[in-house]
């Protein structure tokens, strides 16, 4: 009996099938994975919100919520679009860490929806005070002498992401008539101290300061007068701020030191103008403060609070002969 021989080539070709079978393919993961998440003032959030992804040259694909993986995408750039959606009370800040990634094959990118609370600056009048120490005896008019400062203090805060910073405008005005029956007619001197408008608890940065009288810009010893029975003059300061949201600020302006008979240079420190009455005799005027604040690059959801004003107060001083 013949025994049957398998052919060589028959047993070489079954071995090239099996190594077929057990080795890996040399071409690889072709695709890649795209995550998309959100964080709301800084702290992972998810829920619904709508997005789209896009590759150069194809076509979108849409996601509706967050968290969300999305696998098998192809390599190239990649570019995410915020769409609607995200968590209530708050509005998309940016994509981190950019909108635009590119994905290589076998890799996986990541776009952050950054979402923050809306934001709301608010400004309050508080009371006037004469060297620091609030009115005691009459809410409605101040009595003042010769050497005092006259300060107005409001509270401020922007509501937002607690601890955020932001950068705020602000303008301050002081509106000043004199009593016709005035012994002589008075002069405001522009001082324009650092020191004479501060934030209590302290800012983040103070970046600028000017002053200005009806609403001219004026600059460091800049003199106007102030008729007895005249028109009302308007003094007023514009300031840019660094703060902190979240924060209830206490913003204190020494508006105007009082000097009698002629102005002393450096006489009160820390004082946006100064009050000079000539003449000895009893001097009326009537004030008025107001301030205004407003975000910087930024969208104010309320500003129907963003300024607020003093009832009009008497001032009353007297200088000696």
């Amino acid at each position: 009996m013949k025994k049957r021989l398998i052919p060589m080539y028959s047993i070489l070709a079954i071995a090239i099938v099996l190594l077929a079978a057990f080795v890996p393919s040399c071409g690889g993961t072709t695709t890649g994975t795209i995550d998309v998440k959100a964080t709301l003032c800084g702290a992972p959030w998810q829920g619904a919100v709508s997005y789209t992804l896009t590759p150069t040259g194809g076509s979108a694909t849409n996601g509706t919520a967050v968290p969300t993986t999305h696998s098998s995408m192809l390599p190239g750039t990649w570019a995410c679009a915020y769409v609607s959606g995200g968590p209530a009370g708050a509005f998309l800040n940016s994509i981190k860490p950019s909108a635009s990634q590119s994905l290589v094959a076998g890799g996986t990118i990541t776009f952050t929806l950054d979402f923050e609370l809306d934001q709301d600056a608010a400004i309050q009048w508080l009371t006037w005070t004469v060297n620091g120490i609030p009115l005691q005896r009459h809410p409605s008019e101040i009595e003042a002498v010769p050497c005092q400062i006259i300060d107005a203090h409001f509270k401020q805060w922007v509501n937002g992401c607690e601890g955020y910073n932001v950068t705020m405008n602000e303008a301050s005005w002081l509106m000043i008539t004199a009593n016709p029956a005035n012994p002589a007619p008075a002069m405001i001197v522009v001082v324009d101290d650092w020191c004479a408008l501060n934030k209590t608890p302290s800012p983040r940065e103070k970046v600028s300061q000017t002053v200005s009288v009806d609403n001219v810009t004026r600059l460091k010893g800049y003199n106007t007068t102030i008729l007895p029975g005249g028109p009302p003059v308007m003094l007023d300061v514009h300031t840019q701020w660094k703060l902190v949201k979240a924060v209830n600020y206490t913003k204190a302006i020494n508006w105007f030191g009082i000097s009698a008979h002629e102005y002393e240079p450096e006489l009160h420190p820390c004082v946006l103008f100064e009050l000079i009455l000539p003449v000895p005799g009893l001097y009326q005027f009537l004030l008025q403060a107001s301030a205004d604040v407003a975000l910087v690059g930024a969208t104010d959801v309320d500003p129907l609070n963003n300024m607020d004003s003093s009832a009009p107060i008497l001032l009353v001083v007297n200088v000696a002969p």
